[in-house]
């Protein structure tokens, strides 16, 4: 008697060579899309922090739109569009905080915009007319999206002295370097594997623009590193959704995943001293 396998039992599920792979979704193959939106985010931050904190705050506005629009996709929830308004709220509470506060502490009511996203976020699921199912998962995703939003937001203190403006920039052409080399995990025989080739990416590369900014290289090559693999590694884990197939979310993937490390620019820019305060 031959025995048949139930082949809808999750112990029988096939799982293909890559990690990160749900139905059709591989996010060690992410869309072009998702890389040319984090590439042109990388080079509108650059480029605004040069210019100045109001434009950098500026130009966190529009971003935060975007996320707002698409970041919910990625997660999929119910009442898709109160979860995008909420975050575009929050998101935009977050640009006007850190671009009207004057003065070095620029970051003084970033705290209580999140919290003010977050409550707006949830008064808007209170309204939802039926049994509110969901409601963990619609939370859930409008606080990553304000939570890279708010990560963002923290780059712009950086932008107040030409030491600061230069540490960013450092870091922003690793992460750059990085994002492209990413790339490389299109083939199959890296695949996962293409995180070593972001390192190392994002460390040489810090290291050479370090050269022209005055800066350690030894600390270059660090923040290179770091940085382009925690955004990679961002695209790796929220690209692994069926969300990641819709233009949106590809779009909100790539600029959310740039601003997501801005916390950690802020923090190796307090350890070198380049921030006011």
């Amino acid at each position: 008697m031959s025995r048949v396998s139930d082949t809808s039992s999750p112990a029988h599920v096939r799982r293909g060579p890559n990690a990160g792979r749900f139905g059709d979704v591989d996010s060690t193959r992410l869309p072009l899309l998702v890389t040319a939106a984090a590439l042109v985010t990388t080079a509108a931050v650059a480029a605004t922090a040069v210019a100045g904190p109001a434009l950098l705050a500026g130009l966190l506005a529009i971003l935060a739109l975007i996320v707002a629009l698409g970041w919910p996709v990625l997660g999929g929830p119910p009442s898709l569009g109160r979860v995008q308004l909420g975050l575009a709220i929050g998101g935009l509470l977050v640009a006007g905080t850190v671009g009207l506060t004057t003065g070095p502490y620029r970051l003084v009511w970033l705290p209580v915009a999140v919290a003010i996203g977050m409550i707006a976020s949830f008064f808007l699921q209170l309204l939802r007319s039926d049994d509110r199912h969901g409601l963990t998962e619609a939370m859930s995703v409008a606080a990553c999206g304000l939570a890279a939003l708010a990560s963002g937001a923290t780059l712009v203190p950086l932008s107040l002295s030409d030491k600061g403006v230069r540490f960013l920039l450092v870091g922003l052409v690793g992460l750059a370097a990085g994002t492209i080399a990413e790339l490389s995990g299109r083939a199959r025989a890296i695949g996962a594997k293409a995180v070593f080739v972001v390192m190392v990416v994002g460390a040489l590369a810090s290291w050479v623009a370090a050269q022209f900014a005055g800066m350690s290289g030894s600390a270059a090559v660090g923040m290179g590193m770091l940085l382009a693999s925690f955004s990679y590694s961002a695209r790796r884990i929220f690209g692994a959704v069926p969300g990641a197939r819709e233009a949106a979310g590809q779009v909100a993937l790539g600029v959310g995943t740039v601003l997501l490390p801005g916390i950690l620019v802020l923090a190796l820019g307090a350890i070198a001293q380049v921030t006011p305060g």
